[in-house]
C-alpha cells in the first residue's frame, strides 16, 4: 500500500442552503477519513464565476483540499464524492513532490550561460535590432 500526496478541487453548487452546505462538507470529510487520508489543508476559496455552465450554474463555490491518502483508495473516495448531490466538478489531481532545495545535479555554469544568453537577445541576430523603425521602440 503506497500513501501519496493529493490535491482536490470541488465546486459546490451556489444554491445549496447553508445547513445542507455544511452536511456536504462534512460529508467529504468523512469520506475522505474513512478512505485512511491524513488531510493536510481544507480551505474555501468562495464564490467565483464559472468560465462556462455546469448543470445551468454560472457560479460556483470552490473548495480546495490536500491530503495523503493509499492509491488503492483514490478510485471508491472518487466515485463517493461525485454522488453527492451538490458537487457540480471536481479534480483530483496527484501532486509531485517539489524538492525543497535546488537539486544537487544543477550545474552553475549552465545557469551563467543562461544569463548571458538572455542580456544579449540581439548578439544572436545581427542588425536586427538597427532594422526596427523608431515607433516601434515607443510603442514598447
Amino acid at each position: 500500500m503506497v500513501t501519496r500526496s493529493y490535491e482536490l478541487m470541488f465546486i459546490v453548487s451556489p444554491e445549496l442552503p447553508e445547513e445542507n452546505l455544511e452536511a456536504l462538507l462534512n460529508r467529504v470529510q468523512t469520506y475522505l477519513h474513512e478512505a485512511g487520508a491524513t488531510v493536510l489543508e481544507f480551505r474555501n476559496w468562495g464564490t467565483r464565476r464559472l468560465a462556462y455552465a455546469i448543470k445551468g450554474f454560472r457560479e460556483g463555490r470552490y473548495y480546495l483540499t490536500r491530503f495523503n491518502m493509499s492509491t488503492d483508495a483514490v478510485k471508491d473516495f472518487e466515485r463517493r464524492l461525485l454522488l453527492l448531490e451538490g458537487v457540480l466538478r471536481e479534480l483530483l489531481i496527484l501532486v509531485e513532490d517539489v524538492p525543497a532545495s535546488e537539486p544537487e545535479g544543477v550545474m552553475p555554469e549552465f545557469e551563467v550561460a543562461a544569463a548571458e544568453e538572455a542580456s544579449e537577445p540581439a548578439a544572436e541576430f545581427p542588425g536586427f535590432a538597427e532594422d526596427m523603425p523608431a515607433e516601434f521602440d515607443e510603442a514598447f
